[in-house]
């Protein structure tokens, strides 16, 4: 039997990487198309609900964390796509049938159907992500397996910059309600092809064997190739830290970068005394920077299986830190200076600050499934990723509410410093991860 030191990248790891990347390319567009949505809507609905119609976006996406994620590992991880890919497929049509009802019925009425149809597409594009990052650690090579999770899940971060330039050519073009349109329909268009490429993407083979279905996983790792995922292989002698302490700094990384990120590229376009306020197209240009920044940082995942696990994580919210300090000074408190007028200073600032915050992402899918064994790995990854969106969401509401700059980008630079103190424990207390295969994995996560 070969070992995946003898293997290269097949077909069908291609296939599966297609796959679960179309998965973060759509969860990308209905994030952009949520955000931009509301904002569109909020012209027609109280101020109050604002805050709360924006919350309920990552509130659903959590859930659907836990509780797809935790299904995945009762189910299997292709069996879940059933659940995921129904919910999200209805809720994209819904957000795009509301955007055209807004034409015809007013447009406050029109925001009901579109906040249901916007939980929907959530609950089903955060379902799936726990079952995607498990599946990939679990079906590909271990040599290959950092650069596969980086560079999928940046198809997030490719999906919002390609939602937020179509949005923005059709603004230059026509009325933000058609534009919007747009966005979502090109989100559909990709929705088939994912539909189509995720029948053939095979069942985790080493999901299978903890469930005890032996045969099953021996005839389909045989049928695609991926025989050296049942290998167990020699004793590695690695013994992680405790469970407690992964859990947690696994929460205060995610804490720290899913809310900056969120906060900064998506949500700070309500924010009403900042240079793009009230101008949707310049708002439109925040999600674009920012995700481009974002995107191009994802190439890291070409070279990511050479770099210390630990040491990136330690760079990555050090960085993050670093490049946020800028902004809170110039915006939150030079508020009144040339500096703080200036658009392009904005967007250079934040364009860097996304690059560490994608670095941030990057860690976080690389240390998240690594760190938790086969049978609960996608249940174990729901329940930290709801921690961090639980903590995200609260903040997205208290800080969209109370409407304060000043607090919003303090806020910021707190939660990097948070990330940037839990790298560093990793970095002291941590081990690293860096070329284990799984079966090492699933051997030092039990352990403990």
């Amino acid at each position: 039997m070969k070992t995946s030191e003898d293997l290269g990248l097949s077909g069908i790891h291609y296939v599966m990487f297609v796959s679960y990347s179309l998965t973060f390319l759509i969860w990308g567009f209905v994030t952009a198309s949520g955000v931009m949505s509301i904002y569109y809507f909020s012209k027609y609905i109280p101020r109050f609900l604002v805050p709360i119609s924006v919350a309920l976006g990552p509130i659903s996406l959590m859930i659907g964390n836990v509780l797809m994620g935790r299904l995945a590992d009762i189910v299997g991880r292709r069996g879940i796509y059933a659940y995921t890919m129904s919910l999200y497929t209805i809720g994209l049509i819904g957000m795009g049938l509301s955007i055209l009802l807004s034409n015809v019925i007013p447009a406050s009425e029109a925001f009901i159907p579109f906040i249901i149809s916007y939980i929907l597409a959530e609950i089903g594009v955060g379902g799936e992500e726990p079952p995607a990052l498990a599946a990939a650690t679990e079906l590909m090579p271990y040599n290959y397996r950092g650069s596969i999770l980086v560079l999928m899940t940046n198809f997030d971060n490719i999906g919002a910059a390609i939602a937020s330039a179509i949005l923005l050519l059709a603004l230059m073009r026509g009325t933000q309600l058609s534009a919007t349109w747009t966005m979502i329909g090109s989100a559909i268009i990709v929705l088939i092809v994912a539909v189509i490429i995720r029948l053939v993407t095979p069942e985790s083979v080493r999901w299978l064997v903890v469930k005890g279905r032996v045969s099953e996983a021996e005839r389909i790792a045989s049928e695609y190739g991926l025989s050296y995922a049942l290998t167990e292989g020699s004793e590695q002698g690695v013994r992680f830290p405790p469970l407690w302490f992964r859990t947690l700094v696994l929460s205060l990384l995610g804490v720290s970068q899913l809310a900056t990120y969120g906060l900064m590229a998506f949500y700070i376009v309500y924010l009403p005394s900042l240079p793009f306020s009230n101008n949707e197209v310049l708002a439109t240009q925040v999600l674009l920077w920012a995700n481009v920044g974002a995107s191009i940082a994802g190439l890291i995942g070409l070279a990511v299986d050479k770099l210390s696990r630990k040491t990136f994580t330690l760079i990555s919210f050090l960085g993050g830190l670093l490049t946020m300090v800028p902004i809170f000074i110039i915006y939150g408190v030079m508020t009144k200076s040339a500096f703080a007028s200036s658009l392009t200073i904005f967007y250079t600032l934040l364009f860097l600050n996304m690059v560490f915050s994608e670095l941030g992402w990057a860690v976080r899918v690389l240390l998240e499934p690594e760190l938790y064994p086969t049978r609960n790995r996608a249940t174990w990854v729901g329940i930290v990723r709801f921690i961090a969106w639980a903590m995200y969401v609260f903040l997205i509401y208290y800080l969209l509410a109370s409407a304060n700059t000043y607090v919003y980008l303090l806020s910021n630079l707190i939660l990097y410093v948070v990330g940037f103190l839990a790298a560093l424990a990793w970095f002291i207390f941590g081990i690293e991860t860096r070329g284990l295969p799984i079966h090492a994995l699933d051997k030092a996560a039990d352990r403990r």
